[in-house]
């Protein structure tokens, strides 16, 4: 199961953090993710939140099929997560903290999926072994997330965190049958039917079966199969959902990818980003040639993948349209840190004689950004906590006479739209208006 239990040695008390410290760290960590969560929340629907407006009258109505339920929203397909938000939203009375605390357990549940992996490269050994565990669950329960997290409609985000974990957990076990296959199969399908980024776990999915080297060829082809056949599915669809791409854009993506990537780390340091990217790719495929044949070190090996892979769907929709530094839109630290993730994984896993002083050297470099770029995200959370408690409090004051700026601001310049959504969610008794 993907829930196998993992037993672990004792480890050295002199040198590495005890399970208990370990522990104590992911609950830290957890709690205050939900304390500032709370504390941050954005109170209303707002934004793309506010087009699940519709989607719920049609559910209500029983016509929630010839909705926007099924169909893609910004270059995603949030049905999975439009399902889930029904249900909060519904029986909560579109209380806005509701669907941040699902994210939170969404978060959560995640990250102990991930876990395993974790535990698994603990019992082996780590080669810096105060350090790494520590950047390890830092990274797993990142503050990162708070972007995602304060908002409700991100329920999405997290919903294809978990697939992505749940898909790479079951492909990674000592054990490929065709029931994790399957299980598998439906985590990337939860992944894709909830962010489009989950498309990015299917060519690292084919690759995770292809280096199950001690598999026969023949046992790796069977599982393959199915992916092969939703990439190529995948790959045929590309034409339908965006712009054109040329080998002139090839050094906008990079640079989008490198920032991307980089944003993990150094959204705070935008100019130091992409060379932080750089150089983590760069080592990362250097330690991947190294553990290719060690099952163990599979799963950080597909976190890495996955997240570049990401950078690169994201930087096809977006860098033509919005250009390089749109990758430092805060929401995406939550897949952009995978990537470090699994690079920190990669380095636990790497045996003692093959891991230079240098590497020793980056891993302190990573768990320094990567610590004050959470203090960055908690502030930059806090400051749209701020602004969007003012937003509630003013058309919560003045509605219907809501200034044309403003209503401008809470749905992307279409003042008209906004002023609908608005008049719903007022007729709905939804917050701002009332909160039961």
């Amino acid at each position: 199961m993907i829930g196998d239990s993992i037993a672990a040695p004792e480890p050295t008390p002199m040198h590495a953090p005890s399970s208990r410290t370990l522990t104590f760290a992911f609950a830290a960590l957890a709690i205050g993710l939900l304390v500032m969560t709370l504390a941050w929340h954005i109170p209303m629907m707002l934004w793309d939140h506010l087009d699940l407006l519709p989607i719920l009258q049609a559910w209500r109505h029983g016509d929630w099929l010839q909705s926007d339920f099924l169909r893609m929203h910004g270059g995603h397909i949030h049905t999975a997560a439009y399902a889930v938000l029904l249900v909060t939203t519904t029986a909560s009375h579109a209380t806005a903290w509701v669907d941040c605390v699902t994210s939170w357990l969404l978060l959560i549940a995640a990250a102990a999926l991930l876990s395993v992996a974790l535990r698994e490269t603990l019992a082996r050994g780590v080669v810096f072994p105060t350090l790494l565990p520590l950047l390890a669950v830092l990274l797993l329960l990142h503050p990162g997330h708070l972007a995602n997290l304060q908002w409700g409609w991100q329920v999405a985000v997290f919903l294809c965190l978990l697939g992505v974990a749940g898909t790479i957990i079951a492909l990674t076990r000592p054990t490929l049958d065709a029931k994790r296959n399957v299980i598998a199969l439906a985590c990337t399908l939860l992944a894709c039917t909830s962010f489009a980024t989950g498309l990015a776990m299917l060519p690292v999915a084919l690759a995770l079966i292809g280096l199950r080297r001690e598999l026969p060829r023949s046992r790796r082809m069977t599982p393959a199969l199915p992916w092969a056949i939703a990439l190529a599915l995948a790959i045929g669809l590309r034409p339908r959902l965006g712009t054109p791409i040329g080998l002139s854009d090839a050094p906008l993506l990079a640079t989008y990818m490198l920032n991307f990537i980089g944003a993990g780390i150094a959204r705070f340091a935008t100019d130091l980003a992409p060379w932080l990217a750089a150089l983590g790719i760069l080592s990362a495929c250097a330690m991947a040639i190294r553990l290719r044949a060690q099952r163990e070190a599979l799963p950080w090996m597909g976190l890495t993948a996955f997240a570049i892979v990401a950078s690169g769907l994201v930087a096809i929709a977006r860098a033509p349209s919005f250009g390089a530094d749109h990758a430092f839109v805060t929401r995406y630290v939550s897949f952009s840190t995978l990537f470090w993730l699994g690079w920190t994984g990669m380095l636990a896993s790497l045996p003692s004689a093959s891991s230079p002083r240098l590497m020793q050297v980056g891993a302190i470099v990573v768990f320094v950004f990567a610590a004050a770029n959470g203090l960055h995200m908690i502030h930059k959370a806090s400051q749209v906590g701020a602004r969007t408690g003012d937003i509630a409090a003013t058309i919560a004051r003045d509605y219907p006479d809501i200034d044309s700026a403003l209503l401008r601001e809470v749905h992307f310049d279409r003042e008209d739209t906004a002023a609908e959504r608005i008049r719903m969610l007022h007729d709905l008794g939804y917050p701002p208006f009332r909160v039961p």
